[in-house]
């Protein structure tokens, strides 16, 4: 679910993994048991340049979106994750 990641970055790791309960409440479907695993996996896609998913919404007016905030965004998320 990578969209649970990008909302992190987007908007904080608590807003990512709310996400997840609520898309599992409203679909009647448990995510994977994995599903610390997954998200581990993508947080890791985003490591190296978490910025990159910044960049359409700097276009639309998302100047806050700074590097230095992506990246305590995604050490959030992880520690959260794990």
């Amino acid at each position: 679910m990578p969209e649970v990641t990008a909302l992190a970055l987007l908007h904080g790791a608590e807003t990512g993994l709310r996400f997840a309960d609520l898309y599992e409440k409203a679909s009647g479907r448990a995510l994977s048991p994995d599903r610390q695993y997954w998200f581990l996996l993508d947080a890791f896609a985003y490591a190296p340049d978490a910025q990159k998913v910044a960049e359409p919404w700097r276009g639309l007016g998302r100047t806050d979106l700074t590097p230095q905030l992506l990246q305590t965004r995604l050490e959030n998320y992880l520690e959260a994750v794990c």
